[in-house]
């Protein structure tokens, strides 16, 4: 603020020092207002608000205190910097001149340059108190709308940490109420949340879980690979997709599908992965048993044409031999080679016969109803005399077995086939076979070793297990292969046909064997008439399942 700037109200009663004063501001540059009164000088900060009062103490009507005292109580006028001049030098009324806030005391006569220099002070100082309250106020402002901000910002941060909370608490929730395992890892690609639904598949607390017991369950064989797929994909932190097999505490083992996602911040940020991981087991189950199926199906095709080819032909064979050796003298020199040729495509009947039983295209001839224990009777006694001595046999064959309808000769054929597989998977011909028949009332339950759901009914189950060998993932896959055999000699085809055997007669086979623990056939064979619906589930086939 320049002097030209400063406005100046000069309050004087007496005219010739108004005049003074007022020229002699004026020529400093300064804008003057004159008054000569109390009441006046009011009027004129009413008017317009001056930088400067120069008041004089005694005046007429409204002295000098009175209009200080009335200005200091207003709020427009508090600031006003007033100097007091007068000629009084008593140091009450100076003292009560500063009480009533006036910034300044000068006496009469006064020095020009002194006046000049102690108003230039006090103009100063107002200038600088505006320009400072007016950097407070803007200060002041800044900081308020900082303030206004960081409130907003800590509201927001509530409001999200708030809405976080509950996303998280709603995610939990919908993660436990999942039938499926879901678990999350981080950036480094540790498990950090599991789903109730895990520990209620592996039977293991989630802190055993996200102790490392998840990564110990899943099955040897798999657990590498399994682990270089993870190191792999939080590398280039893309989605990937794994089947691996889980031990479980209690029960068989479990397939599984694994899906990974990444998850990242808002800011693109990596945070790790979501996972979820299905039970497939049955889905498995399913479709190796429709490949199978498919495979019997195309392969039964097969079989029945060839069969049926070679059938004639052999047909023709044994014919054309009957008649050649009802030409021949017993003492013909040919006579024995046409003989060889007959008993050469007898045998070869024999297998063409295994392969139509295989493909079900074989004649079942009549359907008679029978009691399945008198044909295990039967063909077990058979069967021992080529058995070997060192063989334990235990039969549990209820008399009171539902009967079944059934072609006696094909059965015992099933009945034999089982028994010599079972003797032949004995090390040293040594060990034990069991042939147990009980009851099966359709919906009674299926566990991994039965068949798929069968046509509604009741089911007599024979089932054939051994003490052997056992088998392995591969062989189990293809023991009703025909022409497949773990024996170096054997055609194959015994076990083929039993399968065809049994599908022709409207039942169902299935086998559970592992590497040393041996090997169990059940053979399904629907029951004959009503008697289907007396069965309920046997106590002996519950324990063993």
């Amino acid at each position: 603020m320049t002097a030209g700037q400063a406005t100046i109200l000069v309050v004087e009663d007496t005219p010739e020092s108004l005049m003074m004063l007022t020229d002699l501001l004026t020529a400093q540059g300064y804008l003057v207002r004159p008054a000569d009164s109390g009441e006046l000088a009011l009027a004129s900060v009413a008017a317009k608000i001056p930088d400067l009062v120069l008041l004089d103490i005694r005046m007429p009507g409204m002295d000098g205190f009175e209009v200080s005292r009335r200005l200091k109580a207003l709020e427009d006028t508090h600031d006003i910097p007033i100097i007091f001049i007068s000629a009084l030098s008593a140091t009450e009324e100076r003292v009560e001149g500063l009480r009533l806030g006036a910034v300044d005391f000068i006496s009469k006569p006064f020095q020009k340059e002194e006046l000049l220099a102690r108003v230039a002070t006090h103009i100063e100082l107002r200038r600088l108190r505006l320009r400072l309250e007016q950097q407070v106020a803007e200060r002041t402002a800044e900081l308020k709308v900082a303030n206004d901000r960081l409130r907003f910002e800590l509201s927001e941060r509530v409001r999200t940490e708030h809405a976080l909370r509950e996303s998280e608490e709603l995610f939990r929730n919908m993660a436990d109420a999942a039938p499926v395992v879901v678990w999350l890892r981080d950036t480094e690609g540790r498990l950090f949340f599991f789903n109730k639904y895990a520990s209620i598949l592996t039977g293991c607390a989630r802190e055993e879980l996200l102790a490392g017991r998840w990564r110990e369950i899943i099955h040897p064989e798999d657990q590498a690979r399994r682990a270089e797929i993870l190191a792999t994909h939080l590398k280039s932190r893309t989605s990937f997709q794994d089947e691996y097999r889980l031990l479980r505490t209690s029960g068989p083992d479990r397939w599984m599908l694994e899906t990974a996602t990444p998850r990242f911040l808002a800011d693109g940020g990596f945070a790790g992965y979501v996972g979820v991981v299905l039970d497939i087991t049955e889905l498995k189950r399913n479709q190796e048993q429709l490949i199978a199926e498919q495979k019997l199906e195309s392969v039964g095709a097969l079989a029945a044409g060839v069969s049926h080819r070679f059938n004639n032909l052999l047909g023709s064979i044994l014919g054309e031999a009957d008649l050649a050796l009802a030409d021949l003298s017993p003492n013909a020199a040919a006579r024995g080679n046409v003989e060889r040729i007959y008993e050469i495509a007898t045998r070869a009947s024999e297998i063409v016969s295994l392969l139509m039983a295989y493909s079900g295209a074989g004649d079942a001839g009549t359907l008679v109803q029978i009691h399945l224990g008198r044909i295990v009777e039967e063909t077990l006694q058979l069967g021992k005399v080529n058995l070997s001595k060192k063989i334990v046999f235990k039969v549990d064959i209820p008399a009171e077995l539902p009967t079944i309808r059934g072609n006696p000769s094909q059965l015992r054929q099933v009945v034999m086939s089982l028994i010599t597989n079972a003797a032949e998977s004995l090390p040293a011909q040594q060990g034990e076979i069991a042939l147990i028949a009980y009851g099966y009332p359709e919906g009674a339950g299926h566990s991994p070793e039965h068949p798929p759901p069968l046509p509604a009914g009741g089911y007599v189950v024979l089932e054939v297990s051994d003490t052997g060998c056992g088998m392995t993932d591969d062989e189990r896959s293809r023991v009703f292969d025909p022409f497949f055999s773990t024996k170096l000699f054997g055609r194959g085809l015994g076990l083929a046909a039993v399968h065809g055997i049994v599908r022709s007669h409207g039942g169902a086979i299935s086998m559970q064997s592992s590497p040393g623990k041996g090997s169990t056939f059940r053979v399904f064979l629907p029951c004959a008439g009503a008697q289907a619906d007396e069965l309920s589930p046997p106590r002996y086939h519950a324990e063993r399942t």
